[in-house]
C-alpha cells in the first residue's frame, strides 16, 4: 500500500524532501559516491538482485542443488562417512573467508570498490573475476570427469554449498549490526546505510 501511495504522490509532483531537511541523516561517502545513478539522483530502492546478500542466496541454492543432484546421479558417489572430506574443503575456505571478510566489508564500505575509484587494472580484474571463476569451476568438474573421479565432484559441490550458505549468513549479520546493504552493481560495489534507504527521495 505504501509503494502505491508514494508512487501516486511522486506523480502529482509531491516530495517530502521540500520540507525541512533532516540534519540527523547519516550517509557514508561510499554510498553517496555510488548510489547517484548517471543522472545524479540517489538511488535508495535497489533491485532486488543488486542486493549482494540476494547473489549469495542464488549461489548457494544453486550449489545445493547440483550437490544433491550429483548425490543422486553419481553411481560410485561417496557415502556419508567420506562426505567429511568435502566439509572439511568447505570448513577450510569458510576460515579463510572470515579471516578476511571483515576488512573486505570495511573497504567496500569505504568505497573502494566503486567503478569512478578504481583504476583501470582493478576495473578489468572485477570484470574478469567471475568469468575467470566460472571457467576455474568448469575445469574443476572437467577435471574429476576425465580423471574418473566423479565422487570428488559431489564432494566439491557439497564444500562449495557449504561455503555458499555460511558466507550468505556472515554477510547479512554484518549488514544487521551495521545497518548497512550492500549493493553490488555494473561492476561496483558499495554499502547503502538504513538511514539512507528509508529517506526518500524525489526525481
Amino acid at each position: 500500500m505504501m509503494p502505491l501511495m508514494e508512487t501516486i504522490r511522486a506523480y502529482l509532483g509531491w516530495c517530502p524532501m521540500t520540507g525541512p531537511m533532516r540534519t540527523d541523516l547519516t550517509v557514508r561517502p561510499a554510498a553517496a559516491a555510488a548510489a547517484g545513478g548517471r543522472d545524479g539522483f540517489f538511488r535508495t530502492e535497489p533491485g532486488w538482485w543488486n542486493r549482494y546478500h540476494n547473489q549469495l542466496l542464488v549461489a548457494a541454492v544453486a550449489f545445493s542443488a547440483a550437490a544433491a543432484a550429483a548425490f543422486l546421479l553419481i553411481e560410485d558417489a561417496p557415502g556419508y562417512p567420506t562426505m567429511w572430506t568435502g566439509l572439511g574443503i568447505g570448513v577450510g575456505a569458510l576460515i579463510g573467508f572470515l579471516l578476511g571478510c571483515r576488512k573486505q566489508y570495511a573497504r567496500i564500505a569505504a568505497g573502494e570498490f566503486i567503478q569512478a575509484n578504481m583504476t583501470r587494472r582493478q576495473r578489468i580484474v572485477r570484470r574478469l573475476s567471475t568469468p575467470a571463476a566460472a571457467v576455474i569451476l568448469v575445469a574443476v568438474i572437467g577435471y574429476f570427469v576425465l580423471s574418473g573421479m566423479l565422487g570428488w565432484i559431489v564432494r566439491f559441490m557439497l564444500a562449495l554449498s557449504l561455503f555458499g550458505w555460511a558466507q550468505y549468513g556472515v554477510t547479512i549479520l554484518w549488514e544487521r549490526r551495521h545497518r548497512t546493504t550492500l549493493i553490488a552493481e555494473n561492476g561496483s560495489m558499495y554499502a547503502l546505510n538504513a538511514a539512507m534507504q528509508e529517506e526518500p527521495v524525489c526525481q
